[in-house]
């Protein structure tokens, strides 16, 4: 089981969820879950799961609405969660029967070797550049062997602010396979763009990064 994790259940928000990302999930998780809810993301999950064993056991990490968690528990496999925002944590645990943990990235610990896979869509791009190498590190440190990776970005260079007050640290195709690929004990296995949903109803550029856990 996964460190440093709090049940979403009656939960206070983390000391620091005045952060305008956190605080914008936070304010009406119930229309952002329902606009992603049904966010088609068939293609993708092949990539993921072709890596995970039957019936291993995936990290929905940075969770949302727990589409994604229900998708994988369709499919048999056995899922964790955490979430920064209490109130989408709360939502994806209500609709999967997952108990989805509250805690940010930076903050999230696990033992070595935990999971069969690790899925991160659209949750990573959250997270302050100057902090990600440590974040991805952290994460292939808790896959077993052969086991895969899953992110994606928004495509662009830099950080950026939006309209909403949340933070994004957007990469390229280029930016994103450098930074998997300097983190040990990590092979990148592909890169690629593509445009898809965003969680309010319009499309974007994505640049989605898929690694394995080596030794």
């Amino acid at each position: 089981m996964a460190h440093a994790l709090s049940s979403s259940a009656g939960h206070k928000p983390l000391a620091n969820a005045n952060d305008r990302t956190v605080a914008f999930y936070d304010a009406d998780p119930e229309s952002y879950s329902r606009g992603t809810l049904d966010n088609d993301l068939s293609d993708l999950y092949p990539g993921l799961l072709k890596h995970v064993r039957p019936g291993g056991l995936v990290l929905d990490a940075g969770s949302g609405s727990g589409r994604d968690i229900r998708e994988f528990l369709s499919r048999g496999y056995r899922v964790e969660a955490f979430d920064a925002s209490v109130g989408m944590a709360g939502l994806a645990s209500r609709l999967t029967g997952v108990d989805v943990k509250v805690a940010r990235f930076e903050e999230w610990s696990s033992p070595a070797g935990c999971y069969d896979g690790i899925w991160c869509f659209a949750s990573l791009l959250h997270v302050a550049h100057e902090d990600l190498p440590g974040v991805v590190s952290k994460l292939a440190k808790a896959l077993r062997p052969d086991a895969p990776l899953f992110a994606s970005f928004k495509r662009g260079d830099g950080e950026t602010v939006d309209e909403r007050g949340r933070h994004y640290t957007n990469l390229t195709v280029d930016t994103a396979r450098r930074l998997f690929a300097s983190v040990p004990g990590l092979a990148v296995e592909r890169v690629w763009q593509d445009d898809g949903p965003t969680g309010l109803g319009g499309r974007t550029s994505w640049v989605y990064v898929l690694a394995v856990r080596t030794g």
